[in-house]
């Protein structure tokens, strides 16, 4: 019963917990149990005195990994708009959270979204949460997204199925702009549900996402701090911090250093750090003091801005330093390569059961170690055994 996510992406911890794979499950069998991926439901028919187990994902369409980010190259829409963006108006504000919600607003102001996705915190317990919005009031009313995983993806079918909402705006980190884009560009009719509701997607500059284990670990034990004290946390990518931000106006700082280890799994194979795959990406890096940097990179990510400047919800000015986004995205050359070498592990554990793969194997090792092509026998048989004593 096992699928491409078994193997090539769950085994090599690189999932990417956006929650896609979930939402799409038409079986329904997928769900949250491991907070590295997902786990899979094990289901029984009864025949008679005998249970007999259902090989379910074997009589499946897979749609789980046609919407999964990691099993295609990713998705580089170039950007259309750069600015310095703040909130005005009412909720003013220049965090990258407070841009986002001036967004949404008016975005839903004037129809050009009927609710939201949006990642927020339980505000006693501090547990990431997923809320589907339809006010603009819902839409402001959480602390927004503090860089705690949660599913983002896995609320699609509330939001579409139970809720009826067909103009759906989905904000999350890079990853979850490319699994939402993943299933925008699907051709699949199962999916249409899906590439007909999502109209606008919006990722935050992402460093990594961390495990919800980080507020009682290095926040509570570690700076002594409780629960009810914090309001939020924000990365600092350019400076290497984690920025925890107090209820009572105060701060601590920490060093990315030390929360590294409470970061999941999949982050170390990404290489977007802009959201490249979503309509807007927003986020501090290369923004001018008391603004966010703003990226508008599709039609639609453009409308939204102009919607949000008309209605006086957003103030932008050209100035952003471009040299700090690109040397931001230059890191994606060595996340490329680190990516690389994940593919080549996949490719060799192909390579044990078919002899076709094994010079799909050789010729990838020449390509990333830049050495000359070994010269082999006649064939793979033949060759097997020619430098060890055999099998």
């Amino acid at each position: 019963m096992a699928t491409r996510l078994d193997g090539e992406v769950w085994a090599l911890d690189r999932c990417s917990g956006c929650g896609a794979c979930v939402a799409a499950c038409s079986k329904g069998i997928l769900y949250w149990d491991d907070q590295q991926h997902p786990s899979r439901e094990e289901r029984q028919k009864a025949l008679g005195l005998s249970h007999v187990k259902l090989r379910t994902c074997e009589v499946c369409q897979k749609f789980c990994e046609e919407s999964c980010p990691r099993l295609t190259e990713p998705t580089v829409i170039p950007a259309q708009m750069i600015v310095s963006a703040r909130a005005a108006g009412a909720m003013q504000g220049s965090s990258p959270n407070a841009v986002v919600q001036a967004l949404l607003v008016a975005a839903r102001s004037t129809d050009l979204i009927d609710g939201a996705i949006v990642p927020d915190l339980d505000p006693w317990t501090l547990e990431p949460t997923v809320r589907v919005a339809e006010t603009a009031g819902e839409m402001v009313s959480g602390v927004g997204m503090q860089y705690l995983w949660a599913p983002v993806l896995s609320a699609l079918n509330e939001a579409i199925f139970e809720r009826g909402l067909h103009r759906l705006a989905v904000v999350g980190t890079p990853c979850v702009a490319e699994g939402a884009r993943r299933l925008v560009n699907s051709s699949n009719e199962r999916l249409w549900p899906y590439r007909q509701a999502i109209r606008l997607v919006v990722a935050q500059f992402c460093t990594g996402i961390y495990l919800p284990e980080m507020i009682g670990e290095l926040l509570e034990k570690g700076l002594g701090l409780t629960r009810q004290q914090i309001k939020g946390l924000s990365t600092r990518g350019a400076e290497g911090q984690l920025l925890v931000t107090l209820w009572d106006g105060g701060q601590r700082v920490i060093p990315l250093t030390e929360v590294e280890r409470f970061t999941r799994h999949g982050c170390g194979c990404c290489n977007d750090y802009l959201g490249e795959s979503a309509d807007v990406a927003v986020g501090e890096l290369g923004a001018t003091a008391e603004h966010a940097t703003l990226i508008a990179r599709t039609p639609g990510g453009v409308v939204a801005v102009e919607t949000a400047r008309q209605l006086g919800l957003l103030e932008t000015v050209p100035q952003v330093d471009g040299a700090a986004l690109d040397a931001a995205k230059a890191q994606k050359d060595r996340r490329t390569r680190a990516q690389a070498f994940d593919q080549l592990s996949i490719l060799m554990l192909d390579g044990l059961g078919d002899l076709k793969k094994r010079e799909q194997v050789r010729k990838r090792v020449a390509d990333l170690y830049g050495t000359p092509l070994a010269k082999t026998g006649k064939n793979e048989k033949e060759d097997c055994h020619a430098h060890c004593s055999g099998c």
